[in-house]
């Protein structure tokens, strides 16, 4: 009786009720964003051996870009969640950019103090993000 309820409940949402598309849509993006977040996470904890290890920056690069590709292949027809993924992508594009910024300010304490700012400035936006598309996928 309960797998019934769950199979009527799936045919309603594909077909009839108007808030399923928005649900799915909005677990496809936050889906997508948790899978890449360990393997960017690590890779970024990877960035204090870039002085000795330059090859960190390239391997993070890498992780990012796979996040935007994957981000970008999402097919979102909710203008809302639609935007929350470009805004993400843009975000990762910038992150990525980091990666650059870091290896090159390596030997210079002051360039990887703000390097470093602009990484945590780049923490903060996406918790804003991720915030708004959280509370919007629960309306």
């Amino acid at each position: 009786m309960q797998l019934r309820s769950v199979a009527l409940l799936t045919l309603l949402c594909t077909v009839a009720l108007p808030g399923c598309d928005k649900v799915k849509q909005c677990n496809s993006l936050i889906d997508t964003i948790n899978s890449h977040t360990p393997k960017m996470t690590a890779a970024t904890g990877k960035f204090a051996d870039i002085a000795t290890n330059p090859s960190v920056v390239e391997e993070y690069e890498g992780v990012v870009q796979g996040a935007i590709d994957e981000v970008k292949a999402l097919d979102l027809g909710d203008e809302k969640v639609s935007a929350f993924a470009k805004r993400y992508e843009s975000l990762l594009g910038d992150a990525k950019a980091l990666g650059a910024e870091m290896k090159a300010a390596t030997s210079d304490p002051a360039k990887f103090q703000a390097v470093s700012a602009k990484r945590d400035e780049i923490r903060k936006t996406e918790e804003a993000l991720v915030s708004e598309v959280n509370t919007y996928c629960s309306s």
